[in-house]
């Protein structure tokens, strides 16, 4: 592994904001795992002075992103440089969607974040990039025991970290979502592990939001025991939503468990690695 690049995460409403440069001028990003294009709000892109892509560039096609809120249409924009944590290219194209992500500009996404393996460093208020050298089969050169490992699922066309995470015996997909405050549970798959939403009037009930023009009504429930790997939660609280179109995620990771557990995703094995009780990353050269 070589050490890439250190970005600091400064915590927000429970977002995780990065510092980014695009054509020379500084911006802040929400650093989301969860979503799989790099996102900018139409106030940013006109701040930047970001160039819109024409039809044709865009292939002539309309973009639409989707999120827990519903849909939005989105257009085309390039940045001629970018500068994440002192790593510099040229000519990126993102999209832009009238949303606002306050107090952020957009979303850092796994177009971006799965070129690397990443440590989620909470102890440090960091996110730290490392790229693989070679034949390097060592992802958790920088982490210290103990440590829980759990292959990663097959990694799509969309590089969105998934898992298979066991919750009172039975298995549900989870996507690790940095952009996500509070792990999630859709109601579908709470519905199959046995829960009805309808008799849990004494737990917490709220709203939740996201990518799209709604909210959702959410319960939060403290689910037991929920098993990752070798890797055991007896209370853990988790936020059930109304279903939303997705490939096979059932149940979001959020900010809250990268918080509890030091993360490492390592896009080069293919594995999720866990230290519990989560402390500071070994320091890399």
């Amino acid at each position: 592994m070589t050490l890439t690049s250190r970005l600091p995460l400064t915590p927000d409403s429970g977002h995780l904001l990065v510092p980014v440069t695009l054509d020379d001028k500084p911006a802040e990003l929400i650093f989301d795992t969860g979503s799989f294009t790099t996102l900018l709000s139409l106030t940013a892109v006109a701040r930047l002075g970001l160039r819109h892509m024409s039809g044709e560039e865009f292939n002539g096609l309309l973009a639409t992103v989707s999120g827990i809120g519903g849909d939005k249409p989105a257009m085309g924009v390039t940045a001629r440089t970018v500068n994440i944590g002192g790593l510099t290219g040229r000519n990126y194209n993102f999209l832009a969607a009238d949303i606002a992500f306050p107090p952020s500009d957009g979303l850092l996404s796994t177009d971006l974040i799965s070129q690397f393996d990443v440590d989620l460093d909470f102890p440090e208020d960091q996110v730290v990039l490392y790229r693989p050298i070679g034949d390097c089969h060592t992802p958790a050169a920088f982490l210290a025991s103990p440590l829980y490992a759990v292959p990663l699922r097959p990694i799509g066309e969309d590089r969105r970290p998934r898992v298979t995470v066991s919750i009172g015996g039975q298995d549900v997909v989870a996507m690790i979502d940095t952009g996500a405050p509070h792990s999630a549970i859709f109601r579908r798959a709470a519905e199959r592990l046995g829960l009805r939403i309808d008799d849990l009037a004494a737990d917490a009930h709220g709203t939740a939001g996201g990518i799209g023009p709604r909210t959702v009504a959410s319960v939060t429930h403290v689910f037991e025991p929920v098993t990752i790997g070798d890797l055991t939660f007896e209370h853990l609280p988790v936020d059930i939503l109304d279903d939303r179109a997705d490939d096979e995620v059932e149940m979001l990771l959020g900010a809250d468990f990268q918080r509890q557990v030091h993360v490492w995703i390592s896009y080069s094995s293919h594995t999720l690695i866990m230290q519990y009780p989560p402390r500071p990353s070994k320091k890399a050269g």
